[in-house]
């Protein structure tokens, strides 16, 4: 159950984009508009070109002159889908001692050498893709260059920088066991899909670390992190003899044939499952519903996006109407679909005082139930609607949102006229197609609850005849 909310993505609702899935800091960046608008609705997207190498490597080519400045992004199809649970965290090590060295440059020169361009690289592994990103001001893009391609195609994997990126990591996770809202979000998932890789931190787990070899990490490397399982954006002010160079370097990769990885289904819910995990002295009661959602892919994608709008996507919706306004039960509470690769979940995270845990969870199923069984009205449908074409033009509104929207499509399988017709197709979807599509994906009656917090709150769930783990 993912809880990022990087540039792409709009804070904590899954906005109009093509999926939840983290995306790099690039989107922070202002060169020019990644769109122009029609009077029909529609968009036309600022021109690109797509060439792919002999070696199976896609580059998509942006040319932004507006500002002297260049950026890449390579999307790596690959994640912690990749692993397997003893070697949880291999991918996202792997991806990290990318910028921790090359074969001729150490952590320190490669640090050095993008502060000279006033960049650094930004790497981010997920899930299903792992991407690497960095830019320059123009005058600088043949080191860019030459740079970015050192660390993505000669990594040193250096015995010293794995055993402190793998001492961070470390670190990092026993820091999440000390933040309740995260600590709820990653219990949940593991709940939610048992065995599969989805249940797991993409940092892996302390145990799984501790056991990763340099071996393992350039297999994974040498296996994964190839041409022909990659894709590149390149934006920015460039002419021709740039892309010439960029194909030229690029296609000098060698690829190699990936194999396929086979997941174990997530564990079917036959009916309403509650699990406490309770710990003496918390203050407040962590709450996750969730429930086995669609695949980026489904056909009710946009159908789901809408209809999610209105339950609990936006701050007029009808969660956050009822359980927080209404009732002041909580500061925080909405819902997501969460859409992945393989199918991804259904989400609905709030919290709240000890001494209405088990209020604020008998209003919050009251109210999905409801939603379920009569549907969102036009007017809740119509607000949402507003909203989610409102919001849209943010996911492609400079060249390199653009381009890593094309990445993302591309990954998904998604044709282009997703971001083209994406306010027309919404605008066309009624609410009786809304809450249909809602009422196919979503059963209420067979989802997954877990509530985090004090020993003080069992006696509240007695009637759910929860599972109850104690932890110290």
């Amino acid at each position: 159950m993912k809880r990022v909310s990087y540039a792409l993505v709009l804070p904590l609702i899954c906005s109009s984009l093509i999926s939840c899935s983290s995306s790099p800091k690039q989107a922070g960046s202002k060169p020019g508009k990644g769109y122009v608008t029609k009077g029909n609705g529609s968009f036309t997207l600022q021109p690109f070109k797509e060439v792919t190498l002999e070696n199976g490597l896609k580059i998509i080519f942006i040319r932004d002159m507006t500002l002297p400045r260049l950026s890449l992004t390579l999307m790596f199809k690959t994640g912690s889908v990749q692993e397997t649970d003893a070697k949880a965290g291999l991918n996202a090590l792997t991806a990290y001692l990318l910028e921790q060295g090359t074969q001729s440059r150490n952590a320190m020169k490669v640090a050095d050498d993008f502060g000279q361009l006033g960049s650094s690289l930004d790497v981010s592994p997920g899930a299903d893709v792992t991407t690497v990103y960095a830019d320059s001001l123009s005058t600088g893009s043949d080191f860019l260059l030459d740079l970015f391609v050192d660390v993505a195609m000669n990594p040193a994997f250096k015995d010293a920088e794995i055993s402190r990126l793998r001492a961070q990591m470390l670190a990092g996770l026993q820091k999440k066991i000390d933040n309740p809202s995260a600590y709820a979000d990653d219990r949940m998932d593991q709940y939610l899909y048992g065995a599969h890789p989805y249940a797991r931190d993409v940092n892996g787990t302390p145990e799984a670390l501790r056991g990763i070899s340099k071996q393992d990490i350039i297999k994974h490397y040498l296996t994964f992190y190839r041409p022909n399982n990659a894709s590149l954006a390149v934006v920015g002010s460039f002419g021709d003899e740039f892309e010439k160079r960029v194909e030229e370097i690029f296609g000098k990769w060698t690829k190699r044939t990936i194999p396929v990885v086979n997941t174990e289904a997530p564990p079917a819910i036959d009916d309403l499952k509650v699990k406490l995990i309770v710990k003496k002295g918390l203050q407040q009661t962590q709450i996750r519903i969730s429930g086995l959602g669609i695949a980026r892919s489904n056909e009710d994608y946009l159908r789901l996006r809408l209809a999610n709008e209105a339950l609990g996507g936006g701050f007029a919706s009808r969660l956050n109407q009822k359980v927080r306004d209404d009732l002041g039960l909580t500061y925080s509470i909405y819902s997501y679909f969460d859409v992945r690769k393989e199918r991804g979940s259904f989400d609905v995270s709030t919290f709240t005082k000890n001494e209405t845990a088990g209020k604020t969870l008998e209003e919050t199923l009251k109210v999905i139930r409801d939603y379920a069984e009569q549907g969102a009205q036009e007017s809740e449908v119509a607000g949402a609607r507003s909203q989610l074409i409102g919001q849209f033009p943010r996911a492609i509104e400079t060249a390199d949102r653009l381009a890593y929207n094309l990445l993302a499509l591309d990954f998904y399988g998604i044709p282009v006229d997703y971001l083209t017709d994406f306010n027309k197709n919404v605008g066309a979807i009624k609410a009786a197609e809304a809450n249909k599509a809602f009422q196919k994906a979503i059963d209420p009656s067979k989802l997954k609850v877990l509530v985090y917090g004090d020993e003080k709150i069992i006696s509240q769930f007695e009637k759910y005849k929860p599972e109850i783990e104690r932890v110290k």
